[in-house]
């Protein structure tokens, strides 16, 4: 009786095949949906530098930046680097693009190129941004007409900054306006005159539409909340967790029972993403979260604190300011 020979295994078969594949020759739908699934950073320092077919793609299908996401990469990169990342997009967007979302590395050059590049901005997520200031962000902001969703965390702005962008922005619904409220302010407020209802009152006059106000940290008054209270009828969501000026009175509580969700000043800022840069009194906050600004950074701490660009050391830096991106394609 003769011997079968062994099945052939059924992984040899699958090696060849996988030897043989040439994802060059990816559908164009498909691969586009695969790049939908990643973020800026891994388009631009990854997936999009694999082969020429796969670089054609991520330069020339602006679908895929329609909502640029660039948070955290100003902790990973230095400024010029993050920057000239975030202009690439920009560019590839070719006009399209509806959100932006940085920290730490925006300035007012980069908010001045968005805007001259984005007319259908339509959300802006601005935070720790330093280098932004009043009379750069009050330029920029005229440019965004549809923009509904707005957050300016822990930047430097301050004064009539809230007047100027009801006037600017007639859509918006989303307004995210946090500061810092410290230890200093915590114990001189109530002598030193540490109340102000400018961004309040701006708030009140320009921006009838909203839905969701957040303000952790405003320095306003109950005066200046009466004010939103009675001229955003729209209001579903408010979040004045440290703002130690209000005083939630009878008629005070009476005016919020309406709105669906309400943070108050003394509420617990556990949940809120940037709180590790929230400098706090224990005996103010209300809470027994203990916070620590030198520690746990937003919980985004990656395991290679070192991510440069050595994937893109061959790329020129010609024709725009997002060049360090740039190939030459065959299209």
């Amino acid at each position: 009786m003769s011997s079968l020979p062994p099945p052939a295994s059924p992984m040899a078969g699958a090696g060849a095949e996988d030897e043989a594949r040439d994802w060059a020759e990816m559908p164009s739908d498909a691969l586009a949906a695969v790049f939908g699934k990643l973020d800026v950073a891994e388009i631009l320092m990854g997936a999009g530098l694999v082969c020429r077919a796969w670089r054609r793609l991520a330069a020339t299908d602006p679908t895929l930046w329609r909502r640029v996401d660039l948070c955290h990469q100003g902790d990973l990169l230095e400024t010029e680097e993050a920057e000239a990342m975030a202009r690439a997009a920009i560019d590839r967007a070719a006009g399209t693009m509806e959100a932006f979302w940085a920290d730490t590395f925006v300035t007012d050059n980069l908010l001045r190129y968005i805007s001259q590049r984005a007319p259908a901005l339509k959300s802006l997520q601005l935070s720790l941004c330093h280098y932004v200031s009043n009379e750069g962000f009050s330029e920029a902001i005229s440019y965004f007409p549809q923009l509904e969703e707005l957050d300016v965390t822990f930047c430097s702005l301050h004064g009539n900054v809230c007047d100027t962008i009801g006037r600017a922005c007639p859509q918006l619904k989303h307004f995210r306006l946090n500061e810092r409220w410290s230890i200093l302010q915590s114990e001189f407020a109530p002598y030193e005159g540490m109340d102000d209802d400018t961004e309040a009152l701006g708030i009140a006059s320009t921006m009838p539409g909203l839905q969701e106000l957040q303000l952790i940290g405003n320095n306003l008054t109950n005066d200046g909340l009466m004010a939103i209270l009675d001229r955003c009828p729209h209001l579903e969501s408010l979040d004045i967790r440290q703002c130690y000026n209000i005083q939630m009175d009878d008629a005070m509580k009476a005016k919020c029972a309406r709105i669906r969700d309400v943070k108050l000043p003394h509420d617990s800022i556990s949940d809120f993403k940037y709180r590790a840069y929230i400098v706090s009194s224990i005996a103010n906050s209300g809470s027994d979260f203990e916070v620590d600004m030198y520690d746990d950074l937003l919980d985004v701490v990656t395991e290679d604190d070192d991510a440069d660009f050595d994937d893109i050391d061959d790329f020129d830096d010609a024709g725009s300011d997002g060049g360090m991106y740039d190939d030459d394609f065959d299209l």
